[in-house]
């Protein structure tokens, strides 16, 4: 599925005092202040209707006291509301099975030819719907759908049709109808209205058409119907749209490759859950915010962000006790948090903890599917006890001999149920184990392309390289020869010996770049210290025959780590540059070189020359030596400084 039971109420859990909308403020200010029972229970269901921005143990406690309240009033559509309420706290703990057993109940009691309760009505019919999607039977869900359309396009309840018309499009896009689901949740916004009766379907609406045109790769529309979510979210006070608008953004942004917008929607998005939910982090923002360090090689940032929300899931106190399988620590929805942290672990290349989480998946959902194998058993048996009982209350005058025989048919009914379950389970199970085969082969492959990919870009940076470097020099010498060969008028022996010793030493470089080329070629790492070691070759060869020019090298290497071949390359072309400057322009009597490295991936190279030196801001045509420079340090994401005066002589250092 390609999101979480995205037809699902919005989750809201835990909030602080501070996180209380203007919406919540004002409706339990009227409950504190209301005079008489009647009043009071007019309040109460008024904020259970607002269960978005209620934390659910606080909507369980007020649709309680609704109960306590309707039943002593005798008000059957409080009594009603007062278990849609429940009905919502149970979906926001996964608990499907006890939220549709309260609204099947209930439904036996309307009808939609009542105008007066028709709203409760479909309020019921949609709650089932959710319970019914909610186990993915979608065949039996978009039947249920369409039947809900037709009852409230005979009675012209347009709210009905546009909720009924935002399921279908979900169950559509779920299979990869895209086209049809974005069809159908837009003709669902055709049915709304600019009320407060419809603010909820159409911030849900606006979300799902987000995330189709997102899916499909219509950025503008996404960013366009994120905003309108948002924009609702902030006017009525529903704090957890304007996060998911939020985390739509982040997503937009993160496609169009504009980073540092993408990171700062998604912590907008996650404060905006803090200041709502207190402590208890939200999966898909976790995801999400992770997916962007990742993309911007942030790997550490994107690991913590996941395992510190997977410690925090893992706690006991932090396990409902309504939760259908709150027991466990290794719950569905942490599945995506390991699946990212695997990602996180491979991005960054660290295999052994890579390859260790993908372990912990697969034993964790083993451990979890039989865990919940009996614990479906144990709910077939509780949800036979809840039907047993209300069977009692409702045939309560039937004789005892039909009574015990309800009890052993439904008793058999139950056992054939668990052994289903059981099964269901094994064979789900089964099903996520080769899933998760699948997608280790599947990070395997992309990791080898990635692999691949850089190899062959590797080769290409050497190929250019050596075109620049050997391929000038080689031509340099072309010309030369052919100069001699043709002899102008006028030339002269010396001015033969001139070019042949011109020839002579740029050949004698081209000896020296090629062996050094191939001396990287033939190594995939170098260690700092045979580093230091070629540069010293490096400087002996050149200086040969330069009698002039004395130089002294330093080396202070704390820890001998390794550089790749690229970036040795990059290294070498660096001060084959400036010494080849030094050499031809600086009249220089004097180089130092410094080469320091205090620890692994990290280092400083220095070269000082006595030199006449230059105005570094100065611009000299048909000369790009100091711009090379720069690129080839861009290139290892190294500093580069240069500071140089007119007869002050030069100073080139290079830090990473």
């Amino acid at each position: 599925m390609k999101r979480f039971l995205l037809f699902m109420t919005v989750s809201f859990i835990a909030i602080q005092a501070q996180g209380q909308s203007r919406q919540v403020d004002s409706l339990k200010y009227r409950i504190s202040t209301s005079k008489g029972e009647r009043q009071r229970l007019s309040a109460i269901l008024d904020l259970c209707a607002m269960f978005e921005t209620l934390p659910k143990d606080t909507l369980w406690n007020y649709a309680q006291k609704a109960m306590v309240l309707a039943t002593k009033l005798d008000d059957k559509s409080s009594r009603s509301l007062a278990i849609v309420a429940q009905a919502n706290a149970y979906m926001e703990w996964d608990n499907v099975d006890s939220a549709k057993a309260l609204v099947d109940a209930e439904l036996l009691k309307y009808s939609p030819a009542d105008a007066a309760t028709r709203d409760i009505y479909f309020n019921l019919r949609h709650i089932k719907l959710t319970c019914i999607a909610a186990t993915s039977d979608y065949e039996d869900a978009i039947t249920e759908a369409y039947r809900i359309i037709q009852e409230a396009e005979k009675y012209k309840d347009s709210l009905a049709i546009a909720e009924s018309l935002n399921s279908i499009s979900i169950y559509k896009y779920d299979f990869d109808q895209n086209n049809q689901a974005i069809s159908l949740a837009l003709k669902g916004l055709s049915f709304t209205k600019p009320a407060p009766r419809y603010y909820h379907i159409i911030m849900s609406l606006s979300g799902d058409v987000a995330e189709y045109y997102y899916y499909i790769g219509k950025l503008d529309s996404a960013m366009y119907y994120a905003d309108r979510t948002y924009n609702l979210g902030k006017k009525t006070g529903y704090l957890r749209f304007q996060s998911l608008a939020l985390q739509k953004r982040s997503a937009v942004y993160l496609k169009a490759k504009q980073y540092p917008k993408a990171e700062e929607a998604i912590l907008e998005s996650v404060r905006l859950d803090q200041q709502i939910d207190g402590d208890e982090p939200r999966d898909d923002n976790l995801v999400a915010l992770a997916d962007v360090y990742n993309i911007t090689n942030q790997f550490d940032k994107a690991i913590k962000v996941v395992t510190d929300g997977i410690a925090f899931y893992s706690k006991p106190k932090n396990i409902s006790p309504h939760a259908k399988h709150g027991a466990s620590n290794f719950g569905m929805q942490r599945v995506y948090l390991y699946r990212m942290l695997a990602r996180s672990y491979r991005l960054k290349g660290d295999s052994k903890n890579y390859e260790f989480t993908l372990v912990r998946i697969i034993n964790g959902l083993d451990s979890f599917y039989t865990k919940n194998s009996a614990e479906a058993i144990a709910d077939f048996e509780t949800k036979y006890q809840v039907q047993k009982k209300e069977a009692t209350i409702a045939h309560q005058q039937l004789s005892l001999v039909r009574e015990n025989y309800l009890l052993y048919g439904s008793a058999l009914i139950a056992m054939l149920g668990a052994a289903i379950a059981f099964l269901i389970f094994r064979e789900v199970r089964r099903k996520q184990q080769i899933k998760l085969q699948q997608l280790k082969e599947e990070e395997r492959l992309l990791s080898e392309k990635a692999v691949a990919d850089a190899e062959e870009m590797e080769r290409r940076r050497i190929a250019a390289d050596l075109h620049d470097n050997l391929g000038a020099q080689l031509s340099f010498i072309k010309r030369n020869v052919n100069f001699i060969i043709d002899q102008p008028a006028g030339f002269s022996a010396e001015d033969e010996r001139k070019y042949l010793n011109s020839v002579n030493d740029i050949a004698q470089n081209a000896i020296i770049d090629l062996r050094e080329t191939i001396w990287v070629l033939n190594k995939d790492e170098v260690s700092v210290q045979e580093f230091a070691d070629k540069l010293k070759s490096y400087m002996k060869q050149q200086l040969v025959g330069r009698e002039k020019i004395r130089w002294h090298f330093t080396e202070v290497i704390h820890c001998d780590w390794k550089l790749s071949s690229g970036e040795v390359m990059h290294l070498f072309r660096i001060v084959q540059e400036v010494i080849s400057n030094i050499i031809k322009h600086a009249d220089a009597e004097q180089i130092n070189i410094n080469f320091e490295s205090y620890g692994a991936g990290s280092y400083r190279l220095e070269i000082i020359d006595d030199g006449k030196g230059f105005v570094v801001s100065e611009t000299f045509d048909g000369h790009y030596g100091l711009e090379n420079i720069g690129q080839r340090a861009g290139e290892i994401s190294a500093t580069l400084f240069i500071n140089s005066h007119p007869d002050t002589g030069t100073r080139i250092e290079l830090q990473k």
